[in-house]
């Protein structure tokens, strides 16, 4: 049941959502001759609704901070394939271009399936 709950949630949001780009920025191997880290970039393609923050969710001033939208985003990248769950500091590009860190998530997963990721994303400088 919950793969096809999955594959619904996918399509509801592909109907009314766009197609984002999930980034995720980490350290490689550290390289003591230069004193630095590598940065590794993968991306992700998927399909996401922006919205204002619902009232459910308050803005605290340190966490969720007046401006902060919300970012519902399908478990499934656009291969079909199960996405990388996304993680605090990801960045999500809209279709248009605009750019947005996530701040919090919160994965929607009955009977341990991810479904859907509800996010609070905050635009980028």
């Amino acid at each position: 049941m919950t793969v096809a709950q999955r594959s619904t949630a996918n399509r509801l949001i592909a109907d009314k959502g766009q197609t984002v780009t999930l980034t995720r920025r980490a350290s490689g191997a550290y390289n003591t001759a230069t004193g630095t880290s590598a940065i590794t970039t993968t991306t992700q393609t998927g399909k996401g609704v922006i919205l204002p923050l619902s009232g459910f969710r308050k803005v605290d001033g340190s966490s969720v901070v007046a401006g902060d939208e919300t970012l519902l985003l399908s478990a499934l990248a656009s291969t079909g394939a199960a996405l990388t769950a996304p993680d605090v500091g990801d960045y999500v590009t809209g279709a248009d271009g605009s750019a947005y860190v996530i701040v919090a998530v919160d994965p929607l997963r009955p009977a341990g399936l991810d479904i859907v990721y509800d996010c609070v994303v905050r635009r980028a400088e």
